[in-house]
């Protein structure tokens, strides 16, 4: 804790300070912690004056003091508009900023695409920047391009878009971890960002599966500390790409014979498809918002041979329960 000697009034003369140290009061925390009566009999000031020092101690050391309008209103207003309609009026006009989203669904969902098309639209109109960390390899330039040839982009507009579409791959969780700290401590400087995608988190975290030493439950924690460090001091969002895995388990339920009047039973085999979450327990309740990505292959179709997938997304709670729902379509043209 701070010295008390660093406190600028006129009344803390050397005198003072030393009849305070003589009654072992040496920090702001001793001095606010002691009984104003004793602090005025010690330093032989008044009461008054112990109070005015206090005052001066809190008005340069405690948070302002603010309305819970203020405070809702700025909650309900740091949104990031994901450019997609649907999507917007389902989460009240975007991500949240300042918070980690989830974006999760099966294998060959739709995330990524999906993703190129989250980074693309939040840089599109605006001065923004987007930083995509890439973990698989299969972030597609070509992909970006044809997204925005399809918006009538120019050559040189599509190339002022793409330079603020921030690429880097990482390949382990040390790498991930090393990145986020250079952006805590100001060793890379990104103008403007105000998304950081990363795309995806199991990939790194399935190298670590089955320690015994939990290292990679270790390295989790620090970047859950990091991001959310980020989120709000850069007032920005995290969305991060998880696995969802669908398992079939056996159960064998008991059911007794109605039309035999017998007291014995039979069981029958049942089978229950579960919905999981990669990377474990401790994951589950990090996330603010988590996003849930599926496709209804019964209703694509195709338009000039140009395949039209049908997805949904839906906003889950914790326990995997669905809150809010919307329809998307991809096709070639991108993500609506």
């Amino acid at each position: 804790m701070q010295k008390i000697s660093i406190i600028e009034h006129t009344l803390l003369t050397e005198n003072v300070l030393k009849r305070l140290a003589n009654r072992r009061i040496l920090t702001i925390l001793d001095f606010l912690n002691e009984d104003v009566d004793k602090i005025s009999c010690a330093a032989k000031i008044t009461i008054p004056q112990v109070l005015d020092i206090r005052n001066q101690i809190f008005d340069k050391y405690s948070a302002p003091v603010l309305c819970g309008l203020i405070l809702l209103e700025r909650h309900l207003n740091k949104c990031l508009n994901t450019g997609i309609e649907s999507i917007n009026t389902m989460l009240n006009e975007g991500v949240p900023i300042g918070h980690i989203t989830e974006l999760c669904g099966l294998a060959n969902s739709g995330k990524t695409q999906l993703c190129h098309q989250l980074a693309v639209n939040c840089v599109k109109h605006t001065e923004n920047t987007v930083l995509y960390i890439d973990t698989k390899g299969d972030f597609s330039a070509k992909r970006i391009q044809f997204l925005l040839h399809s918006y009538k982009k120019s050559y040189k507009e599509m190339a002022e878009i793409m330079f603020k579409i921030k690429v880097t791959r990482i390949w382990n969780m040390e790498e991930l971890i090393e990145l986020l700290q250079n952006l805590k401590k100001g060793t890379i400087v990104l103008n403007k960002l105000s998304m950081i995608i990363v795309d995806s988190l199991p990939c790194l975290m399935l190298q670590h599966l089955g320690e015994e030493s939990k290292i990679g439950l270790a390295l989790l924690n620090q970047f859950v500390n990091y991001c959310r460090f980020l989120c709000d001091h850069l007032q920005i969002c995290v969305v991060c790409v998880n696995v969802q895995t669908r398992w079939v388990d056996q159960d064998l339920v008991e059911l007794e014979d109605e039309k035999k009047h017998y007291s014995t039973s039979f069981q029958e085999p049942t089978y229950v498809e579960k919905q999981n979450r990669c990377l474990g327990k401790y994951w589950q309740h990090i996330p603010a918002l988590v996003l849930l990505l599926d496709k209804n292959p019964l209703l694509d179709n195709e338009v000039d041979d140009n395949t039209i997938r049908q997805l949904s997304l839906s906003v889950l709670t914790s326990n995997s329960k669905v809150l809010k729902q919307c329809n998307l379509t991809l096709s070639s043209t991108g993500v609506r």
